[in-house]
């Protein structure tokens, strides 16, 4: 079912619903008490006579002229039929109207019966767009790339934040698909493991096969010498292998509201968190993975956030002039950590997903230990999983994150740059590969390479030669 065709099907329904509701109200205006059962009307057989009311006779001098009687008007006649009577010997109940009282409670059954056919054909829709966003979710092909390093690339910050603007514009889907087929993810994973020539650390990017040379094109504008799954100029190729369920899974979310962020002021020129996690991961000698997975969040969220630190502004601004609790605006912790918020507004926004995975939980508590170790106003808070974490560890191996996530992973571009920048050269004593011959740009008079004439160009100058 097409976007188009699922918006006119809701917008047909919920057509029929408005209809039927303003027929409804409709008929009951012009319902009335006679149509209906009256119990404590009296009976038409034994009217019951009215006393006349005891008047006082009083002496006067002077009695008072009697008033002229006026002519009674004869009461009309209705132009309707007569109505029909029924009278209960019995029980003494009139019903009056029997047979408009009938017609209208048809009217009303019928008007009740398309709105319960619109409730459930609602409801029966939403049902068959979670079942086929749920079977998208599990059917959706993802492929692992490994990111090659360099030598020579060392990004600014704010060039970092405008990758990673470029990374969810790419992988955000249109509300109509959105809707219809889910949102996909992409994810960093730090893998560390048996390679070739020993123990080898590695950057990894997960997503879709058909977004890898967007994803390229995004990162290498930030850093021009790294490329996703190739060296030169060859096409990107994933990595061959799977993975299997782990020992031990460790998840996080931020340990306050997302208001806070998780970076501090004046950490610009700080060292990558990501250099910290590689030590850890390689001196531990166990086979570990970290996974930063990252889904785009609807549009609408950024107006949620939006709203969400004015409040919080807003309750400072009220604790200011409380007398029990001072503080506010006015403290300097109150005012430093709204400074910090307000960087990380008017970005995009995600949904974060830490995952730890090890054979071990000592060895989980070790890589968790550089994960949390980076923090600002707010932290990454690890998640207690007690009955889930079978299940977890399965959805690790099948790389599907949770189908609904927690308001405290709601995190924003300026936080991901912070978090997810690649590590430098300066690290040492990971065993990472490294591209280090530099790439030189090229003019456009030399040859490039076959595959970049697979498909006709746009624009042809007429003065080229052919």
């Amino acid at each position: 079912m097409s976007a188009g065709r699922t918006f006119a099907a809701l917008a047909v329904i919920a057509a029929g619903m408005l209809a039927a509701g303003l027929l409804i109200s409709r008929a009951a205006r012009t319902l009335h008490n006679d149509g209906l059962f009256n119990s404590t009307a009296p009976s038409l057989a034994q009217p019951s006579p009215t006393p006349a009311p005891a008047h006082r006779v009083r002496h006067r001098r002077t009695p008072r002229r009697a008033p002229a009687a006026r002519p009674r008007r004869a009461p009309r006649r209705a132009a309707t039929a007569p109505v029909k009577v029924v009278v209960h010997q019995r029980s003494g109940v009139k019903r009056s109207g029997g047979l408009l009282a009938f017609g209208e409670l048809k009217f009303v059954l019928v008007a009740a019966l398309e709105i319960a056919t619109g409730v459930a054909l609602i409801g029966l829709l939403l049902l068959l767009l979670v079942l086929r966003r749920a079977r998208r979710r599990s059917s959706r092909h993802y492929e692992l790339y490994e990111l090659h390093l360099s030598t020579h690339d060392q990004a600014k910050p704010q060039d970092l934040e405008d990758m990673i603007e470029s990374i969810a514009n790419i992988i955000r889907a249109f509300p109509a698909e959105r809707i219809r087929d889910g949102q996909p993810y992409v994810a960093m994973e730090l893998i560390c493991g048996q390679g070739e020539q020993g123990t080898e650390w590695s950057v990894n990017v997960r997503c879709e096969p058909s977004s890898v040379r967007a994803l390229d094109a995004a990162i290498s504008a930030t850093y021009p010498d790294v490329r996703i799954g190739r060296q030169h100029s060859d096409p990107s190729r994933p990595r061959n292998g799977v993975l299997r369920v782990p020992g031990c899974v460790m998840r996080f979310r931020k340990r306050r509201s997302f208001v806070y962020p998780l970076l501090a002021a004046g950490e610009e020129l700080a060292s990558p968190p990501l250099e910290q996690i590689a030590r850890a991961q390689v001196e531990l000698g166990e086979p570990s993975i970290v996974r930063f997975q990252l889904t785009p969040t609807a549009a609408f969220f950024e107006d949620y956030a939006r709203r969400a630190l004015r409040r919080h502004e807003q309750r400072l601004a009220r604790r200011e002039h409380s007398t029990p609790r001072p503080g506010g605006l006015s403290s300097t912790l109150d005012r430093s950590e709204m400074q910090n918020a307000g960087r990380t507004q008017n970005r995009s926004l995600f949904w974060l997903e830490t995952v730890i995975a090890a054979d071990s939980m000592p060895a989980c508590k070790t890589i968790a230990a550089a994960v949390q170790s980076r923090r600002g106003e707010n932290r990454l808070h690890r998640r207690i999983m007690i009955a889930r974490h079978r299940l977890y560890r399965r959805r690790f191996a099948l790389a599907l994150g949770p189908p609904i996530p927690s308001m405290r992973c709601l995190v924003s571009a300026a936080e991901v740059a912070h978090l997810l920048e690649l590590p430098t050269a300066r690290m040492k004593g990971v065993p990472v590969r490294r591209t280090a011959l530099p790439r030189i740009p090229a003019p456009p008079n030399i040859r490039r390479a076959v595959r970049a004439r697979e498909n006709p160009p746009i624009f042809t100058d007429r003065g080229a030669p052919s």
